[in-house]
């Protein structure tokens, strides 16, 4: 998913180069995701920079990975329904709806912005597509991060921490929101009161896998989204599709990962994540050149 203007980072942080050969986080994800086995990549991007995304990964992948590109736009809607008013696309919701008509099969989604590290791709393409684990056919999966590996130094954050079932199935999930570290504790803020969290809860970077009936679920919510849309800036998110599909009792999984996490969410971060990018080349964890 890389059609998200980054307000607070201040632009195309999808785009932004993180090292000295220019390579982004995305670069990275890509590489990683085909190092563990998947061969097709489907980029959701906005209409304002499709063709940036072109030109630099339309022809420049290795020739047995096919790639595509599917625009995230205001009016991908129901035709009837029409809002005048609305300044930005629908969401991380709206974007997995993007791929009903290009995927018909098990696939898995990531946010461009992030990084996730080489294990949690392997880990994910191994639940999707192996059945060693006892897996079945229509499960579904969550590659969950500890927390304290996923904030950030710059300013708070807003995760989904992720509570479990039996057998480590999701149960649901609670939005957080500006969670960062006061007085040397963690804490989020919930209606004007702050209220403490442990930094080993698991939570959601919007890593999912999917099998392809997730899509019916999605375009089913998305219109009950705009039945009740207020002309506001509210957003339809992907967690409100996996709550639905909770509710229709599918099963999602959640992967465990001691991966370090890291992003972009302010400018201020891109240093950092540039220089972690640069120590695993220099540590021949990445090769200097992707392809």
């Amino acid at each position: 998913m890389a059609a998200g203007f980054g307000s607070r980072f201040g632009g195309w942080k999808q785009l932004f180069s993180m090292t000295s050969r220019n390579y982004s986080i995305l670069d990275f994800s890509i590489y990683d995701a085909i190092q563990a086995g998947f061969n097709s990549i489907v980029i959701i991007v906005n209409e304002n920079t499709l063709n940036q995304f072109q030109q630099k990964y339309a022809t420049t992948l290795p020739k047995h990975i096919s790639v595509s590109f599917v625009i995230q736009k205001i009016d991908s809607i129901p035709t009837n329904f029409k809002f005048i008013n609305r300044k930005k696309p629908w969401g991380t919701g709206q974007a997995l709806l993007m791929l009903k008509e290009l995927v018909n099969d098990k696939f898995a989604i990531i946010n461009a912005d992030d990084f996730y590290g080489k294990g949690a791709f392997k880990l994910m393409y191994e639940s999707l597509f192996n059945n060693n684990n006892n897996n079945k056919k229509n499960d579904n999966f969550l590659i969950g991060y500890q927390l304290d590996k996923t904030l950030s130094q710059n300013g708070s954050v807003s995760r989904g921490e992720c509570f479990f079932s039996v057998n480590n199935n999701l149960s649901h999930i609670v939005e957080r929101k500006q969670i960062a570290i006061r007085s040397n504790h963690t804490s989020y803020l919930e209606k004007d009161s702050i209220k403490a969290i442990q930094n080993d809860s698991i939570v959601s970077m919007n890593f999912w896998g999917f099998n392809s009936e997730i899509l019916d679920i999605a375009e089913r919510e998305f219109n009950q989204f705009l039945e009740y849309y207020k002309n506001d800036d509210s957003e339809f998110y992907i967690t409100k599709v996996v709550e639905a599909a909770l509710n229709d009792k599918k099963t999602f999984k959640i992967i465990k990962t001691n991966s370090q996490w890291f992003g972009i969410t302010y400018k201020e971060d891109a240093k950092m994540v540039s220089k972690h990018l640069e120590s695993l080349i220099n540590k021949r964890c990445y090769p200097e050149i992707l392809w």
